[in-house]
């Protein structure tokens, strides 16, 4: 039986996480956010609601070779900071701190941390982008999911734990997909309410999105792969690209409906990204199985079951 914890659990990734693996015989699941998971009853037994997720109160010691898959921190790719001191006290060091708070209980497992494909590697060079595709983040979310990387890979190798980044694509098709977060909720949402949607430059740039079951098989299969470096990073991706003309032209006929647009410069966001998920399916025979056109189909059903 194998002991997970999964932090952020009453966020959009975090919720899809628990669920899956609260289905799963073999995992003794724990749910940790400072809400209770919504996708869970709420006297579930893996609820553990944590008044500081990046504290380590919520980790029971006895667990020390339990894996954590870390989802909890900032979810806006949007937001802005004054300065990188700001950036780095309210959002690289508190999951440092976490990690060494586990430390000194005795923690020594594997954890799981969700960084982002979509960021860390800035404007490509080349496409598609592999992990050997030098980082250089142009925006602040993308610079503190690299440099929660480069901590936590520092301690992994000097502390004594293993370690798996995964830097995920555009993860859609969640039940607690925010309207505001995600170009696909929020295309919907458009569709849906007849709201003009802005087109960031010419709508010609490229983005790989991932259905989130797919999300939650690369998880369940970097739990189960035996490592044989304490440290692996992973792109986890379709490895497709989609413009966003035509996945307004895509969601647009599954809906029947019309879009208003209009275009406004894009000022943070990095031109056409799509990642390579060879690594990914060569270490763990993972690969996306739901393509764009069938995974946007299911989240328009789940949309209709949640309104219904």
């Amino acid at each position: 039986m194998t002991d997970l914890y999964v932090t952020g659990a009453s966020g959009v990734l975090g919720a899809e996480i628990a669920l899956h693996f609260a289905q799963h015989e073999k995992m003794r699941i724990k749910a940790v956010s400072r809400r209770p998971c919504p996708l869970l009853p709420l006297h579930h037994p893996a609820q553990i609601q944590a008044q500081d997720v990046f504290g380590a109160a919520w980790f029971n010691a006895d667990h020390h070779a339990a894996t954590i898959v870390h989802c909890a921190g900032m979810s806006n790719p949007r937001l802005e900071f004054q300065s990188f001191s700001t950036l780095a006290q309210e959002q690289i060091l508190p999951h440092v701190a976490m990690v060494e708070a586990l430390l000194a209980r005795g923690w020594r497992g594997r954890l799981i941390y969700f960084s982002s494909g979509g960021t860390v590697y800035g404007n490509a060079l080349h496409l598609p982008i592999s992990e050997t595709h030098p980082t250089s983040p142009v925006s602040f979310y993308g610079l503190h999911k690299l440099c929660i990387e480069r901590a936590l890979e520092h301690l992994a190798r000097t502390r004594g734990f293993e370690l798996i980044i995964l830097r995920v694509s555009n993860p859609y098709g969640g039940a607690l997909a925010k309207r505001n977060q995600g170009v696909i909720p929020i295309l919907v949402d458009a569709f849906l309410k007849d709201r003009p949607f802005k087109i960031l430059g010419d709508g010609s740039a490229q983005r790989d999105y991932l259905e989130i079951t797919d999300l939650c098989c690369a998880v369940e299969s970097c739990i189960r792969h035996k490592l044989d470096d304490p440290v692996l990073t992973l792109n986890i991706g379709s490895g497709e690209g989609t413009t966003l003309t035509a996945l307004i032209a895509l969601i647009g006929g599954l809906l029947n409906r019309p879009l208003r647009t209009r275009h406004v410069p894009s000022v943070h966001d990095v031109q056409s990204n799509v990642l390579c998920p060879r690594r990914a399916q060569e270490v763990l025979g993972w690969h996306a199985k739901v393509d764009l056109p069938n995974g946007v189909d299911r989240y328009l059903a789940r949309l209709r079951t949640l309104v219904d």
